[in-house]
């Protein structure tokens, strides 16, 4: 079976203050951190041993998976360049894997027939390999050769097919030879590595897995579309609340409106009475929010809502006093 690595390392600037207090893989997504629904799927592609590079709160994403994941073949490490591109948290790695692997993101919420996929397809077109998708406007673009699985031609420039990088690649250790030669060259992402490789005329093959579901989760409005794709999947959160699109009543009814605030910005504290909040708005246990219009909003670590939910995620015990008020649970 092939082995994996999994990028944990990166700041996660796009979610704004939130990555400040919680590590971007510990994220919740539907009640589950992001980097424990990436091991959820591997693990469906029998995927049996994982290296985990972290970096920024590396601290804390290393004890989760050491007590979540207790009794699985997993080794994390601590990259010290991790600043300076996927990269440099990639080549942490090398002395921790041989022959094939399996390379992943830990910010990427994905169908595992991807990864099973792209294990079977290597039997037959070798590596290095990528998974690549449709979407509009996410990922790296690429041009390709070929139908339902080929070669890629250009990486950053995408043609009539609208394929891009979903973010699973299938490589080899001999792949860290072309991965110093870009990183000396002052390119620190692992795509500019594969860049390289394909300029030069190194053959990099590609999978479609268009119709297979994939969510890149790099800012708070892709945790809110993840989540509710996660929710119309039928997938039960393990813990929290998530409420999707539709208005949501408590037995308060509808309270007039003191201010607006619009995100993304981040409330660590204080009272909030007879507002609107969101989109892009993401509230610590620390604020009490009472009578709010809340929309788009992520609440985290405690606290108190009251009023009307058109659109959030709660999770770390948040108080959503509606239970005996005639409001759907889900």
């Amino acid at each position: 079976m092939m082995d994996a690595v999994i990028l944990a390392a990166g700041v996660g600037a796009r979610m704004g203050a939130l990555s400040r207090l919680c590590p971007k893989p510990l994220i919740p997504v539907a009640g589950r951190p992001l980097i424990d629904w990436v091991i959820c799927s591997l693990l469906k592609s029998r995927v049996e041993r994982f290296v985990v590079v972290v970096g920024h709160m590396g601290g804390l994403v290393a004890r989760h998976i050491k007590e979540k994941w207790r009794g699985l073949s997993v080794e994390c490490i601590q990259a010290r360049d991790y600043l300076k591109g996927a990269g440099y948290s990639l080549l942490a790695a090398e002395e921790y894997v041989s022959g094939e692997f399996l390379l992943c993101p830990a910010d990427i919420v994905f169908d595992h027939e991807i990864s099973s996929g792209l294990i079977k397809a290597v039997k037959k077109l070798g590596v290095p390999l990528i998974a690549a998708g449709r979407s509009e406007g996410r990922g790296t673009a690429i041009s390709t050769s070929g139908g339902k699985c080929g070669e890629v031609l250009r990486i950053g420039e995408g043609d009539e097919n609208r394929r891009v990088c979903v973010g699973l690649v299938a490589l080899d250790s001999s792949f860290f030879t072309h991965l110093r030669r870009s990183l000396m060259r002052g390119e620190g992402s692992v795509v500019s590595a594969l860049k390289l490789y394909v300029d030069e005329g190194g053959k990099l093959g590609f999978v479609d897995f268009h119709g297979r579901v994939w969510f890149d989760v790099d800012t708070l409005s892709d945790v809110l579309d993840a989540n509710r794709h996660a929710l119309k999947a039928g997938l039960t959160p393990e813990e929290g609340l998530y409420v999707p699109p539709g208005e949501v009543r408590s037995g308060m009814g509808t309270a007039d409106y003191k201010s607006t605030l619009v995100g993304p910005v981040l409330l660590l504290d204080g009272r909030i009475e007879r507002s609107v909040l969101g989109p892009n708005v993401s509230l610590s246990g620390c604020v009490s929010c009472k009578g709010a219009i809340a929309s788009d909003v992520v609440a985290f670590g405690g606290g108190n809502i009251t009023g009307v939910v058109k659109r959030a995620v709660f999770f770390g015990g948040v108080a959503f006093p509606v239970r005996d008020e005639g409001v759907e649970q889900i």
